[in-house]
């Protein structure tokens, strides 16, 4: 798992470009952890915020995620 510190306009920086998550975590640190090829988990502490795609630089929140986990699938 990497960190990534927020901006105050809620960007992180990624492989080079700018992904937009929430201006809320503006001064914080969030985990990036990959679960996939192109998909990596956002978590701020303990708590799953959700994913982001790297093939659209898309960020889906944890309650509307489109994909299991890789915990969710390994508990199947």
């Amino acid at each position: 798992m990497c960190s990534r510190r927020v901006s105050p306009k809620g960007l992180i920086s990624l492989e080079g470009q700018s992904l937009f998550l929430s201006t809320s975590l503006g001064g914080w640190s969030v985990g990036l952890k990959p679960i996939a090829e192109d998909l990596m988990e956002v978590w701020f502490g303990r708590l799953l915020l959700g994913q982001v795609d790297l093939g659209t630089r898309n960020f889906f929140r944890a309650d509307i995620r489109p994909k299991k986990t890789a915990n969710e699938t390994e508990k199947e």
